[in-house]
């Protein structure tokens, strides 16, 4: 910006340098013609007399222009405003535009003490604020130990600008808003979410580790002055003010540990979720919004609280594993939702998540198979370049319904009808899933995952059936099948894809199982399945133990607990599946509590991490990107180099074990 307080010469000053001129060529040349001064010496003394009279031409206007601070404000305002403003009972002064005081008004001076201390001074020395401030409008000044709101007015003279500043105390409104704000009721829904599955088979120590657990949520609620009811058995809803929220955020919501610590049985833990909320005007918008926050507490596995904010939603706790439920009264009104849905719509879309697993697959097929059950001939969204995949499309090739069921991306772009139903399968996240185009295009959605829920629904699904306790999404379509179908209804072939998808992300029955996950199997052998097929397709060639060892050489152990391997250079896609199995494999070292594989494909990180239990990997990727279960999780990141992605990493994993 041009700094309109440079001295330019003015039309006046112009004609006086040629009036002075001429004068002085008229005297000195009169001189030379009646006197005998020799001729350069006349030049000499002329110049030497013109550049004087300039000199104190200069001092005199310079003079004129060092006026009195009155006289500032004479100037800027005229006679008529001149008392008024410098009497106000506002602060306010004059700058230049460099942020250098000319004038302030009595009210100021009082305020700091000494006319010299401001006049003459620059203005952060005097309230913290620059001239820059005054010119993008930040509006709020500290004077003492006061808050000031400020207005700049800019001044602009033929000579030079100035920016007139007038201050508006503020202190106690902003106070008042303060103390609004801390005021504000926020609204908690807070649910026992694993109780009655820890002691159904301890019924005597139930009444007294409930009480244990309500106990420590009533301390927690009355310590921030709030009210707590009941409305039903193991579930409550408190009321509380925004500093309390404050205080348990702070405390990153200790009361998580203190519900944990009553422990039954065992040793197992009893765990809370709680869904917090202060958005809203009305109590029942807070309300509403606490219990979308306690929903999302849910899915994503219990035993955490989450806040939701202005900014989005923020998660605290997590550290335990979800407590799968044996009650099957989900999946059957699930299965009813599904068949009521598919009884009013001509075309049914399946979708799982890009790249595509056995898991993925084999839910998507159960889907199918419900969706040929129920009148409607489906079409399964996959990548049918997919080599990770070949086993499954040729075990399918040569059964009856499935000669045109597998279709691109594209080509169910054109599949797409007015009354289309959308089914999404191993995945809740909808920038992951193999087609996001259609999602965006699609009305209707149904979802059924066991993954955590990280993000808000950008388009809400009609049917939700996100259950993080349960195994892996093959489980979960095996229970809509068997409570909705009739006996021997779902083919050997496709039994077997499914039981393929629980191997998968149960690791052969070693971990994340429950009794759930053993009735599914037991369904899916009822209908045929031979675990040995199932078993099959997970063999490897020696090309992809040879890929696999690339892991293998290059091993970090971080902070003696998390193995970290990495392939360097850029792969192909087979190494998807290859970055699993090698975190798999990598959790047999001794001393490994983690493992997570990374490699290159395609210009984006994939990484895989895998859990013996004791460090959740689903909060550690999540702060990458990613997410998943609490021993089973991945991410993909784009636009970095691997070293950056492992540098983030490795701070991720430091907060969470600082954390914990």
């Amino acid at each position: 910006m041009q700094n309109n307080n440079k001295r330019i010469a003015t039309r006046l000053d112009i004609v006086v340098c040629v009036a002075l001129a001429c004068v002085m060529l008229v005297v000195f040349g009169t001189l030379s013609d009646v006197t005998d001064i020799v001729p350069a010496l006349a030049i000499l003394l002329g110049l030497f007399s013109y550049l004087l009279l300039l000199f104190i031409w200069a001092a005199i206007r310079l003079g004129s222009e060092s006026v009195t601070s009155a006289r500032r404000l004479h100037e800027a305002f005229g006679t008529g405003l001149e008392l008024v403003i410098a009497n106000l009972h506002q602060p306010a002064f004059l700058c230049d535009l460099n942020g250098h005081i000319v004038w302030c008004n009595r009210m100021l001076v009082d305020m700091v003490g000494r006319h010299d201390l401001v006049v003459g001074a620059e203005i952060d020395d005097v309230c913290a604020i620059s001239a820059e401030d005054i010119e993008t409008g930040e509006a709020i000044a500290t004077i003492g130990d006061r808050l000031y709101r400020y207005d700049g007015i800019r001044l602009d003279g033929k000579e030079r600008s100035l920016w007139f500043v007038l201050f508006t105390d503020c202190t106690d409104y902003k106070q008042l808003v303060a103390l609004h704000e801390a005021e504000t009721t926020v609204v908690a829904y807070i649910v026992m979410d694993n109780i009655e599955e820890l002691l159904q088979y301890v019924q005597d120590a139930y009444r007294s580790a409930a009480t244990a657990a309500e106990d420590a949520i009533k301390n927690w609620v009355s310590e921030m002055g709030g009210v707590l009811k009941g409305y039903e058995k193991d579930k409550y809803i408190a009321f509380f003010n925004q500093s309390g929220l404050k205080k348990c955020v702070e405390r990153r919501f200790d009361v998580l540990d203190s519900v944990r610590s009553v422990r039954v049985g065992d040793g197992m833990p009893i765990t809370v979720s709680i869904g917090v909320s202060a958005l809203g005007k009305t109590l029942e918008e807070k309300e509403e919004s606490a219990q979308a926050a306690l929903d999302m507490a849910l899915q994503r596995g219990g035993d955490q609280a989450v806040v939701r904010t202005e900014n989005g939603d923020d998660f605290f706790g997590g550290k335990t594993k979800a407590v799968q439920k044996r009650a099957n009264v989900r999946s059957r009104v699930v299965a009813s939702e599904l068949a009521t849905l598919m009884a009013r719509t001509d075309s049914v879309l399946i979708m799982g998540h890009r790249f595509g697993d056995f898991d993925s697959f084999g839910a998507a097929v159960g889907m199918a198979r419900f969706a040929m059950m129920c009148g409607v001939h489906p079409h399964v969204i996959v990548n049918t370049q997919d080599k990770n995949l070949a086993p499954c499309f040729e075990k399918l090739r040569e059964l009856d319904g499935y000669e045109d069921m597998f279709v691109s991306g594209n080509e169910g772009m054109d599949l797409i009808r007015p009354n289309t139903l959308l089914i999404v399968v191993d995945v809740n996240n909808m920038a992951h899933v193999e087609s996001p185009d259609i999602v965006r295009n699609i009305r209707d959605i149904a979802i059924i995952d066991h993954h955590r829920k990280t993000t808000e629904f950008v388009k809400e699904p009609i049917v939700a059936y996100i259950e993080p306790s349960a195994s892996s999404a093959s489980e979960l379509v095996a229970e809509i099948l068997e409570q909705h179908m009739s006996t021997r209804s779902v083919l050997k072939e496709e039994a077997e894809l499914m039981l393929a998808g629980i191997l998968l992300d149960t690791k052969q029955f070693t971990r994340n199982t429950g009794t759930r996950t053993f009735s599914a199997a037991l369904y899916l052998r009822g209908q045929g399945a031979i675990p040995g097929e199932s078993n099959d397709l997970f063999r490897a060639d020696v090309e992809d133990l040879t890929k696999e060892a690339r892991f293998h050489s290059n091993v970090i152990l971080y902070r003696d607990r998390v193995a970290i391997a990495y392939v360097d250079g850029d792969a192909d896609e087979s190494y998807r599946v290859i970055a699993a199995k090698a975190a798999d494999k990598l959790l047999t070292v001794k001393g490994v509590c983690a493992s997570v594989t990374l490699v290159n494909i395609g210009g984006k990180v994939h990484i895989s991490a895998r859990s013996d239990g004791s460090i959740n990997v689903q909060l550690v990727l999540e702060r990458i990107g990613g997410g998943g279960h609490y021993d089973v999780a991945g991410a993909q990141v784009e636009g970095e180099s691997m070293q950056t992605v492992i540098l983030r990493l490795r701070e991720s994993i430091d907060r969470y074990l600082d954390n914990n």
